[in-house]
């Protein structure tokens, strides 16, 4: 049986890259996406609560449409 020897790095071929498609492109976009941080969803939250005159009970309803804006954005 003959063994096969592995190509010395004259031998080898130079590998080419590829440019991204688009599907890959968009998918770097989603990736690259920020994601809001705590201090500004608070800060938003804290702006939407006072627009609404800082009534008691569920903070939820601000905190959730600060989050929801500013993934928007």
């Amino acid at each position: 049986m003959a063994t096969r020897k592995s190509p010395t790095s004259a031998e080898k071929k130079p590998t080419t890259r590829k440019a991204p498609t688009k599907k890959a492109a968009a998918a770097v976009a989603v990736i690259e996406k920020k994601v809001p941080t705590y201090e500004e969803i608070a800060y938003l939250a804290e702006q939407f609560w006072n627009e609404r005159g800082r009534p008691f009970g569920s903070p939820e309803v601000d905190w959730l449409r600060a989050e929801a804006t500013l993934q928007a954005a």
